[in-house]
């Protein structure tokens, strides 16, 4: 799968990386701890771009940042706007 980086959010020293894939309209979001360890990789679909959805990426890089752990199970992602 072609994917190229597009956008890069950050809270303190944790990140969330955005690429998008060959897939118009479909993202892929990596939310990295300090360490640049990947705490979790979730699918972004939707009509919508990835910067109108920044607010969610970033809420969920803050909860990260405070501890909440990640799911034991993969994340699904959101269907997005469909």
């Amino acid at each position: 799968m072609d994917e190229q980086l597009v956008g890069t959010l950050k809270h303190g020293e944790y990140k969330a990386e955005i690429f998008s894939t060959s897939i118009p309209g479909e993202f892929r979001v990596v939310y990295q701890d300090p360490s640049g360890k990947t705490l979790v990789e979730a699918p972004l679909t939707g009509i919508s771009s990835y910067r109108q959805r920044e607010s969610e990426i970033l809420n969920r890089l803050i909860s990260l940042s405070d501890g909440v752990q990640p799911p034991k199970t993969p994340d699904q992602g959101d269907p997005g706007e469909y």
